[in-house]
């Protein structure tokens, strides 16, 4: 079977314009970016790893990998049909797509029930909650637990809302290692 194809120069110069705006290419990272901290100075980025992977007396509360798992497949999508309506740019593309990851990452926050917080953070979350206690106020809230002091449960992952507040994304010119 043979196949034809009209106005040769024409695609020819609509292809070579679009291979132009898309060569020059970005970058998205979406998650937790360098500068936000809380206001003792702690890195958003370092207590969302602590909670994502656990530590020596937290368990892990996955809220990135669970986006990841339930959304990365819509992604690619999520970015052609931005590319369409953004006329190809890559730029403003991947700044549509980090705005919806950076609502999947929030969902995520919000939805995770499970495990349930220690009595301790409760404890510390029902006396501070804007967070903000000393060691001293730990101390206490371990010595008040001892003695049969409890507090509501609270929801894991929501504090001070810092965490789900300060997801964020940015595009960057040029490829990953450019």
């Amino acid at each position: 079977m043979a196949v034809n194809f009209n106005g040769g120069d024409k695609m020819k110069a609509a292809l070579e314009k679009l291979s132009q705006k898309v060569r020059s290419g970005a970058t998205l990272q979406a998650g937790y970016l360098e500068g936000a901290t809380y206001p003792d100075g702690t890195p958003v980025a370092q207590v969302a790893a602590w909670d994502e992977f656990g530590t020596k007396t937290a368990a892990p509360r996955p809220f990135m990998r669970n986006t990841v798992a339930a959304h990365s497949g819509q992604w690619g999508a999520a970015l052609g049909a931005a590319l369409k309506q953004t006329d190809y740019d890559a730029k403003k593309s991947l700044n549509v797509v980090g705005m919806v990851i950076e609502g999947q990452i929030r969902d995520e926050i919000s939805a995770l029930n499970e495990p349930a917080n220690a009595p301790l953070t409760n404890l510390l979350k029902d006396r501070f909650p804007m967070g903000g206690y000393t060691k001293d106020d730990f101390l206490q809230a371990v010595h008040d637990l001892e003695n049969g002091a409890t507090a509501p449960e609270g929801k894991p992952l929501v504090w001070s809302g810092r965490l789900r507040q300060d997801v964020s994304h940015e595009v960057k010119d040029g490829f990953d290692g450019d």
